[in-house]
């Protein structure tokens, strides 16, 4: 018989078929609320305080206090073990929302709502990492300050995996309104152009954790990932690019819109051991 999941909720560890949120929960109600998805190996959690740092970052725009005190790392490991996620790959998400409050502007919670949850995560396949992803590009295009939190307001990103994976492709590239490139649904992006590292610097995309990590390794060894401008046309003519995000870790791209996209399998060692070396600190 299959163990029970139990999660966080608040600060209680709770069988997830008896959680129990509010249906007038700001988050339930309007999205209110934001998120963070990290990867756990053998019970230790990848890159906490990174992303920690984006959610406070987020709250403390949206003036939504976190719960002060939360012993995460005590609280990560009790929710991996009780759920036998202290061996193998393991998905963990936090999630904060405004709680019970007041008012359509950004009202001071009661109660904000935190709750962790904890699963076993597979890993794409190596024939999936050999091979790359075919990608499209996701017609409609955003500008909104939004993108730059992990907001619970997710359905342009649903809208825009769908609409990749309508097409028989794993992700869907992200435009600005100007045409310039932002990110991927679910992913930052990495780009190999005239033998430069560099990802999209766009003021809808989120700053991804899994980039910072890359940029902050690649420093050590003498190199640079900037962040810069990047038209369409230059993603095209790319000598290598890669998706990024906090469970996958690295993905290259196969195609772009059904046209091949350049591997780069030297570059693309360099930012697994880069990534790796970090994952190790």
């Amino acid at each position: 018989m299959q163990k029970q999941a139990v999660i966080w909720l608040n600060d209680y560890l709770v069988p997830l078929s008896q959680a129990r949120v509010s249906v007038e929960d700001r988050g339930f109600l309007y999205g209110d609320g934001f998120f963070e998805t990290l990867r756990a190996d053998d019970g230790r959690v990848l890159f906490l305080d990174e992303h920690l740092k984006r959610l406070y970052a987020s709250a403390q725009a949206f003036r939504l206090s976190l719960p002060v005190g939360v012993p995460w790392e005590k609280r990560l490991h009790e929710l991996l073990a009780v759920n036998g996620l202290l061996a193998g790959c393991a998905a963990v998400k936090i999630l904060l929302t405004r709680g019970q409050a007041d008012g359509l502007g950004l009202s001071a919670p009661l109660t904000p709502t935190l709750v962790i949850y904890a699963r076993p995560y597979m890993p794409e396949s190596p024939v999936e990492y050999a091979n790359g992803w075919p990608v499209v590009v996701f017609p409609e295009r955003r500008t909104t300050f939004m993108g730059r939190h992990k907001s619970l307001n997710y359905l342009f990103y649903l809208a825009a995996r769908q609409y990749a994976l309508d097409r028989g492709a794993r992700e869907a590239l992200i435009l600005e309104a100007d045409g310039s490139v932002s990110e991927g649904a679910a992913t930052s992006l990495v780009v190999l152009h005239h033998d430069r590292l560099m990802t999209p610097a766009a003021d809808s995309a989120l700053p991804g954790v899994t980039v910072a990590v890359l940029a902050r390794a690649l420093e050590r060894r003498g190199k640079n990932l900037p962040r810069e401008r990047l038209e369409l046309s230059q993603i095209e003519a790319a000598a290598g690019l890669w998706l990024a995000n906090s469970l996958m870790g690295l993905m290259p791209v196969a195609s772009l819109d059904g046209k091949p996209v350049a591997q780069a399998s030297e570059t693309f060692q360099l930012l697994k051991e880069c990534l790796a070396r970090e994952a190790s600190r």
